[in-house]
C-alpha cells in the first residue's frame, strides 16, 4: 500500500471527523452571484436566497420574507444608487446554515445607509405613503441590517436567523 486513499475513503473518514467532533454543529454553505444593475435580474437573487433560506429551514412564510428584503434591498441600489438602470454591477453572496441566513450585497453607488432604520410612518389606505416602505420592510423582515462603505463601495449585511425552539 502506497499510503494514498482513495476519494471516496477520504469523504468517509472527513465525515466521520465531523460528526465525531462535538463543536461542530454548522454547517455552512456559500453561493456567489454577480448581476449587472438591472431589474430583470431581481429574480435570480430572489432565487439565491430562496434555495439558500430553505436549505436553512426556514418556513415559507419567512423565505418569501428573505427574498422580498434581498430583491428590495437590490432594487433600491438599481433604482436610487446607480443613476440609471445598468450603470453598475451588485455582487451577491449568500451563506446559509441551519436556522441562519446570511445575505450580503456589495455595489458601486454613491454611499447611502440603509441600515439607519426609518422611523414607522403612520398612513391610511385613503393616504398611502409616497416612497420609503421598502427599508420599512427590509428592517421588519430581517433580524439583523448592518452597512459600511468599503473602499468606494457599499456594505450591506442582512441576517436572518430562525427561532430556537421552545423547550
Amino acid at each position: 500500500m502506497t499510503g494514498k486513499r482513495s476519494a471516496p475513503s477520504l469523504i468517509g473518514a472527513a465525515s466521520e471527523a465531523v460528526t465525531a467532533h462535538p463543536q461542530v454543529t454548522r454547517i455552512l454553505r456559500e453561493r456567489k452571484l454577480t448581476i449587472p444593475g438591472q431589474l430583470d435580474q431581481l429574480e435570480k437573487v430572489c432565487s439565491l436566497v430562496g434555495e439558500a433560506a430553505r436549505e436553512a429551514g426556514f418556513n415559507r412564510r419567512t423565505v418569501y420574507a428573505c427574498q422580498l428584503a434581498a430583491s428590495e434591498a437590490c432594487e433600491n441600489i438599481i433604482k436610487h444608487g446607480y443613476a440609471r438602470e445598468g450603470e453598475g454591477d451588485i455582487q451577491v453572496e449568500v451563506r446559509s446554515a441551519p436556522g441562519d441566513l446570511t445575505v450580503e450585497l456589495l455595489d458601486s453607488a454613491p454611499p447611502f445607509n440603509p441600515a439607519e432604520r426609518p422611523r414607522d410612518r403612520a398612513w391610511t389606505s385613503q393616504d398611502p405613503p409616497v416612497g420609503g416602505l421598502g427599508l420599512i420592510m427590509i428592517h421588519r423582515a430581517m433580524d439583523e441590517v448592518k452597512y459600511r462603505r468599503k473602499g468606494r463601495r457599499n456594505w450591506l449585511l442582512l441576517r436572518k436567523r430562525s427561532s430556537p425552539p421552545d423547550v
